[in-house]
């Protein structure tokens, strides 16, 4: 099996140490924009801890579940185009959230 298929069968979930490397800040807290499109990101794991966040960019992965955003109150840019999306009812409880991008998914209703 080659590394392209060991990829699609294992995707990556995002952790405390890959936030702090793409963000360049120490806490979690402090993070205000975050960029992580086309990095194979299929869990969304501790992003949840990511409270002060602004932008995020999750454009081209392969996310399908969204519960983790909900704690993200500040958010106000939010891209996840090009993942794996079919419900975004969780996006409801984003008060904040200006600029939504869901284009290229398989959500059925809105």
């Amino acid at each position: 099996m080659g590394d392209a298929e060991q990829k699609d069968l294992h995707g990556t979930k995002i952790t405390k140490q890959l936030l702090k490397s793409q963000s360049g800040e120490f806490d979690l807290e402090s993070i205000r924009i975050l960029k992580l499109q086309n990095c194979d990101i299929d869990n969304l794991g501790c992003i949840s801890e990511c409270i002060g966040l602004e932008r995020l960019d999750l454009s081209e992965n392969d996310i399908s579940l969204l519960q983790a955003l909900t704690s993200l109150k500040q958010l106000c840019f939010l891209n996840l185009s090009a993942n794996r999306i079919t419900n975004i009812d969780p996006l409801r409880e984003l008060e904040s959230l200006q600029t939504l991008n869901v284009a290229g998914n398989l959500i059925g209703r809105i």
